[in-house]
């Protein structure tokens, strides 16, 4: 999916990072279990992932700089015939090796032995272990486990947490970043087709669900996130994801779904009329909130503050709604705007990073401007995903019918 020399290259920057004689370690985490005699697909953790392209649990990543000289190495569990038997996992060190471009692979057994070296002349004076900062409210990770060892046996060495600092890497994609999102975002549209050339009434919402479901398997595709497929008054829930009701003639239905690809995701909303025709007052309203968005769009480039993105197209949004008379204030867009106007994607779909900054090229986030009116039991969401460019943006998602000319051709062919 991504090269061996993208991880080697995130790996140099971590080891920028690193002071002189120091060591740090990044953990993949464990597998959880489901029901007992299962396990739910395995996700490595972002930041491990993102220095190593290594996909399996429980393997770590320990990286030693001393005297201005950079050691890697790689612990990967050690397979054996029951795993090989019942898991169908048949990787070695050598062939670790080769897939990572790592030198140094070594088996799980040997990683404490090689931890001590914190005392001696060339005693390490520093410990870098990241830990993702939502983590261990009620369990701690293998990382956070860790880092409690070593501060009970080393209280002197400081110990660094880098998942800040590689948030801020992971904020600016590369070129290969991109790529992967483009893909991950022409499957969801893909998807996203399938849904509008079956859709109808007197269908469940689970039912329309299933055609995106259906592409992403079709396209070898993971979902981003657990679609959310409301109609009427379901699409008023901002996390809506029971997709059980069954929709009417004149309902519309907000969808908030995503592929992804090579563990890059995809993020799309579109609220669509079941029946392939808008309203004059559905319409109206889409329209306000198309315009908020096209307007966040078009103000998208270098040099843009992001969080102003927000305030432009809330703005944009009540001067609609007062001149249609729906509010007398601009503030009052409140009761009808309840969520942030976009967000960071990445590894994660709602991805690491901080909003309070200036757009640079090759940043990769959403826009997704919402109105909720629960009186007319009618939820309108249009997001996009989208890359920041030399002197604008580019909008992956472009070609999933947005605009009401666009959907009611398409649904009405």
């Amino acid at each position: 999916m991504i090269s061996k020399e993208f991880h080697a290259s995130r790996r140099k920057l971590y080891a920028d990072l690193m002071e002189d004689n120091s060591m740090g370690f990044v953990f993949a985490e464990n597998q959880k279990s489901d029901k007992g005699d299962q396990f739910f697909p395995f996700t490595p953790y972002a930041n491990f992932y993102y220095l190593t392209g290594f996909k399996e649990p429980r393997a770590i990543l320990k990286m030693v700089k001393r005297n201005g000289k950079v050691s890697e190495t790689l612990y990967v569990e050690h397979t054996d015939e029951t795993m090989k038997r019942w898991l169908g996992v048949f990787y070695t060190k050598e062939s670790v090796k080769e897939e990572t471009g790592i030198e140094n692979v070594e088996y799980l057994e040997n990683f404490r032995k090689s931890v001590p070296l914190f005392n001696g002349p060339e005693r390490i004076k520093h410990v870098y272990v990241d830990m993702a900062n939502w983590s261990g409210e009620y369990s701690m990770t293998e990382a956070q486990k860790f880092a409690s060892e070593i501060r009970t046996k080393y209280p002197d060495i400081p110990i660094h947490n880098t998942f800040d600092e590689i948030a801020a890497i992971r904020r600016v994609k590369t070129k290969e970043e991109i790529e992967l999102h483009r893909k991950a975002c022409k499957i969801t549209e893909l998807g996203v087709k399938n849904i509008l050339a079956n859709l109808k009434p007197d269908m469940h919402e689970y039912e329309a669900e299933a055609y995106f479901d259906f592409t992403l398997k079709s396209n070898n595709a993971r979902h981003a996130f657990t679609t959310i497929a409301g109609s009427a008054e379901n699409a008023c829930s901002m996390h809506y994801d029971k997709n059980d009701r069954l929709m009417k003639d004149g309902d519309m239905i907000l969808f908030d779904l995503g592929a992804e690809w090579g563990y890059y995701a995809a993020d799309v909303s579109r609220t669509y009329p079941v029946n392939g025709r808008f309203t004059e007052q559905q319409k109206t309203l889409y329209n306000i909130v198309l315009k908020g968005l096209e307007s966040a769009i078009a103000a998208a480039k270098p040099g843009q503050p992001k969080e102003e993105l927000q305030t432009l197209s809330k703005n944009v949004m009540a001067e609609e709604l007062i001149k249609i008379g729906m509010i007398e204030k601009p503030e009052e867009i409140n009761k009808y705007y309840f969520h942030g106007s976009g967000h960071y994607i990445g590894l994660y779909t709602h991805d690491v990073g901080d909003s309070d900054i200036l757009l640079e090229e090759d940043m990769v986030f959403t826009l997704e401007p919402g109105l909720y009116f629960d009186d007319l039991k009618l939820g309108i969401r249009i997001e996009d995903t989208l890359v920041v460019t030399k002197d604008g943006c580019e909008v992956f998602s472009k070609d999933i019918p947005k605009t009401v000319e666009e959907i009611e051709a398409f649904m009405n062919r």
